[in-house]
């Protein structure tokens, strides 16, 4: 079993009308999750690596200053995800492997704080990003200079997934070969995302990325608005990913799903501490 505990890094303000068809038009807050993962023989992981500071500096310029217009952005230097580990006593060298479910901004922002971490993604994941500038940068959501330098060589491109499926989800990857951490495909927000059902003593947990922005998107089966479309990998996949999801809940009772910018997930998150 794995030890897991989730911390946000900050956070963008949307409209939430825009994340949940049919939503109020008033302002929401999206933090940005990172799950910190502890495992008895693998050590330390991280399941994204969140926002940073350096998110400011990587969008001062066109085209990139577009990002912090159509998402303001809400970011402390304590809440990085470099710090707050610190603040556990676990330094930077200790994270063995980051791993990306997918290249937007808000989940790589913090790469470049652990040089020494292998970077687990998707092979399809990976090409999306590998030398994109400007607005085709842009169009898949990321910032260049929030990549490492050496991403090529520090990068680890996933295989494909062929293990035992999860209900309505499909194939899964099983990283560590003991059944504690298994990948799964979670399509349509951005190409090649990943995410992660995580067995631990508390009970399993999905961590489900983008495939939702919101656990009542997946309650009730209500995507995120049309004019994201524009922003999204595939937009189909992104109606049959939550639909996934949504059934996969209902097979799988046990298991706690995690969107990774949930406002319901976040309130709890902040109770518990």
């Amino acid at each position: 079993m794995l030890t897991l505990e989730l911390f946000a890094t900050g956070h963008c303000v949307v409209s939430e009308h825009h994340v949940l068809r049919g939503g109020a038009r008033r302002p929401m807050d999206c933090h940005a999750l990172v799950a910190l993962l502890g495992h008895p023989r693998h050590g330390w992981s991280l399941f994204d690596a969140g926002y940073a500071m350096r998110m400011l500096e990587a969008t001062h310029a066109w085209p990139y200053r577009f990002y912090r217009y159509s998402t303001p952005l809400r970011l402390s230097p304590e809440l990085e995800a470099v710090r707050q580990l610190a603040a556990r006593g676990i330094g930077a060298a200790a994270i063995r492997r980051v791993i990306v479910s997918h290249f937007h901004t808000d989940h790589i922002a913090g790469l470049r704080d652990f040089p020494t971490a292998e970077i687990i993604a998707s092979a399809d994941a990976l090409e999306s990003v590998y030398g994109r500038r400007g607005l085709g940068a842009l169009r898949r959501g990321t910032l260049p200079a929030l990549l490492p330098d050496d991403l090529s060589t520090r990068a680890r491109a996933l295989a494909p997934f062929t293990g035992p499926p999860l209900p309505h989800l499909g194939p899964t990857y099983d990283l560590f070969g003991d059944g504690s951490l298994l990948l799964v495909a979670l399509p349509g927000h951005a190409r090649g995302q990943i995410g992660a059902l995580v067995t631990t003593a508390q009970g399993p947990v999905l961590l489900a990325a983008d495939g939702a922005w919101t656990s009542r998107s997946i309650r009730e089966q209500r995507p995120p608005a049309r004019i994201t479309n524009l922003i999204v990998d595939d937009p189909r996949a992104v109606t049959a990913t939550l639909a996934a999801l949504h059934a996969f809940g209902q097979a799988r009772p046990d298991v706690r799903i995690v969107p990774c910018h949930c406002p319901e997930v976040y309130a709890a998150l902040a109770q518990e501490q």
